[in-house]
């Protein structure tokens, strides 16, 4: 079919806005374009290509690539792009319609320093330190010397009993401390760590042991 013949049976196209040329166009596409061949795609290409292409002559690319094509209308699902809005808007719509997730807050406690630690449960920076570093107590690192401590993990004046033993199944205490806030279904639906504080040790500490079989 030649081009004459293709424009010829187009149809007329007139816009009163810019707006409704872009609508239209968007809508023609949806309808048009989902079935063409590559050789169809190639030559509406030729016209996207150019840096301001012409709305009219878009929308007639669209349609004269379709009847060549001898194709059906076909409208796909949706409804376009929409209002544009601003940054403000946009950040204003997403609060509206996302809800936080708990799960990525995995420290799930108060965090302190080892200071305010040791103060807090009654002994003195040096033992906080002594067990730390015998992996009895989970510390996250801050900085290049300095750790922080979850609160959660302590009970009176001391670390609840079976933290060191759940330490030895992980690789490091961060990767160990969120295991230990996040519900299991293998200890009853609950965070381990809860376990641990009611004494359940030993259904900890085997839960801990497979914790990473299907990881």
């Amino acid at each position: 079919m030649s081009n004459a013949a293709t424009h010829a049976s187009s149809p007329r196209l007139s816009f009163r806005t810019r707006k409704e040329a872009v609508n239209t166009v968007t809508s023609l596409f949806h309808q048009k374009v989902g079935k063409l061949t590559v050789t169809a795609l190639r030559e509406l290409a030729a016209v996207l290509e150019r840096s301001e292409p012409d709305a009219k002559e878009l929308a007639r690319a669209v349609i004269s690539a379709a009847v060549a094509e001898g194709l059906p209308a076909r409208t796909l699902q949706g409804a376009g792009l929409g209002e544009l809005v601003s940054a403000e808007d946009g950040a204003a719509n997403l609060d509206a319609i996302t809800t936080d997730d708990d799960s990525t807050d995995w420290a799930r406690s108060e965090l302190l320093g080892s200071g305010e630690t040791a103060d807090r449960i009654g002994v003195s920076r040096t033992t906080l330190d002594n067990w730390r570093r015998a992996r009895k107590v989970l510390a996250f690192r801050k900085g290049v010397r300095n750790f922080v401590y979850p609160v959660r993990q302590f009970d009176r004046r001391g670390p609840i009993g079976g933290l060191d033993q759940v330490r030895e199944h992980f690789a490091d205490d961060e990767e160990a401390w969120e295991w230990l806030v996040r519900s299991n279904g293998l200890i009853g639906g609950t965070p381990p760590i809860e376990r641990l504080r009611q004494g359940h040790v030993d259904d900890v500490v085997a839960a801990a042991e497979g914790a990473l079989d299907y990881a």
